[in-house]
């Protein structure tokens, strides 16, 4: 270990610099402080044996120089003093002194100060890697964090991607949507499709849990859910019955020799854009709302379990009508559990309230309405559970007259 003996007295330095030697240390030598402190500054000394009395720089300046300075490593020092007034080892302590030899110099006593200093400055060693081995985790875990939030970005846009984009599907009906999910990824998903030139097909699904492994699911779910989404769940008449679909859906996933740790709720459903009659079937589900144009609610109550559960669980389809001005509402138990600081739910009669007030309004009009009283009630910036809504309206012109919209709804 490299060792600094300054002194202005060449005898001491003599016999400092045998015994040092003598014990395995590398030395070097100044005959004052000044000189001394360049030397500190310029390499890689650890342990200097200072006099405390010397022309120029003292002992005690030269400790204060040495805490001053940025050296990158720590500097053990030791005073040779014949001081022993309390007031002056305080001076000394205070200036940054490590320990103090009283003159003459004990050789014994000596090599046991220069053993302490050693064990100090390989304590400061350990402690400055595993600060080193922390810092590079933490850079490790911050360019790891980094990834997961870009990746996460990436699939946030993919789920986007999987949600309608217009009503063009629908027409002559219309439809919107409402989507919020609590994280960057989400276990709601919802959509609508042709089946025939008079059919159209529509669904919208809530997994358990959130997270990763809950948007994974509503992903594979929603192709199942999707002709020619490469989900397997049945042939193209399957989504013509959503009874036989989510019972195929729900065999498909509780599939003993597949691993599946999540359940989801799933609401199916078929509607005739020229007649309004549809048929819906429900696998635990909240159950759909009924608007009628007058202002009127009424539910739709299939009943059926969630999938994923039970592979012989059975499923059954309710019929309905969508007349002129009525719509369909389609919602996920986010928005009736939505809590509020108190801890009190949004409810269903409060969703309900909501949406009959929006009667007059646009389908468009409500979802915008909703979101905001949801942000309301809640009153933090972000949801404890994902919140989806999918309105289908059928329009006041019995004949289906109208445009269609482009961009019916979005992420809100």
């Amino acid at each position: 270990m490299k060792t600094l003996i300054i002194d202005d007295a060449p005898d001491m330095r003599t016999l400092l610099r045998v015994l040092l030697k003598r014990w395995g240390y590398e030395v070097e030598e100044a005959d004052e402080g000044i000189d001394g402190f360049a030397r500190i500054r310029e390499t890689d000394i650890r342990i200097v044996v200072c006099d405390w009395m010397m022309p120029g720089m003292s002992g005690p300046d030269l400790c204060r120089a040495v805490r001053a300075a940025d050296l990158g490593h720590y500097v053990y020092i030791i005073l040779l003093t014949g001081k022993s007034d309390k007031a002056d080892l305080l001076e000394g302590l205070s200036a940054g002194a490590d320990d103090f030899l009283s003159k003459p110099v004990d050789a014994r006593v000596l090599q046991a100060r220069l053993r302490v200093g050693e064990r100090i400055l390989a304590l400061e060693q350990r402690l400055a890697e595993q600060n080193q081995e922390l810092l590079d985790s933490r850079n490790r875990l911050q360019h790891a964090y980094g990834q997961i939030q870009a990746d996460l970005a990436a699939a946030a846009r993919v789920q986007l991607q999987m949600l309608p984009t217009s009503d063009l599907a629908v027409f002559p009906f219309r439809a919107a949507w409402l989507f919020l999910p609590a994280a960057q990824v989400s276990g709601d998903g919802f959509n609508f499709f042709e089946l025939t030139p008079e059919l159209i097909g529509f669904y919208q699904l809530d997994v358990s849990g959130h997270g990763i492994s809950s948007a994974l699911l509503s992903a594979s779910l929603s192709r199942a859910l999707t002709p020619g989404g490469g989900g397997g769940v049945g042939s193209r008449p399957d989504f013509l019955a959503p009874d036989r679909l989510l019972t195929n859906l729900n065999r498909q996933m509780s599939d003993p020799d597949k691993e599946t740790e999540n359940f989801a709720t799933v609401a199916y459903g078929t509607l005739n854009r020229r007649t309004g009659e549809g048929a819906i079937a429900l696998a635990g589900h909240p159950l759909p709302i009924l608007l009628r144009a007058d202002g009127a609610i009424e539910h739709l109550s299939p009943d059926g379990l969630p999938v994923g559960m039970f592979p012989e669980a059975a499923y059954r389809a309710q019929r309905f009508r969508l007349a002129p001005g009525d719509r369909l509402i389609l919602y996920s138990d986010g928005v009736t559990e939505c809590r509020n600081p108190t801890g009190a739910l949004f409810g269903d009669e409060q969703f309900e309230a909501v949406a009959a007030a929006a009667g007059s309004l646009s389908s468009k009009a409500l979802t915008t309405l909703l979101a905001e009283r949801l942000g309301e009630w809640q009153g933090q910036s972000h949801f404890e559970d994902d919140i989806s809504v999918l309105v289908l309206e059928r329009p006041l012109e019995a004949d289906g007259a109208g445009a269609p919209e482009t961009t019916a709804g979005a992420k809100q």
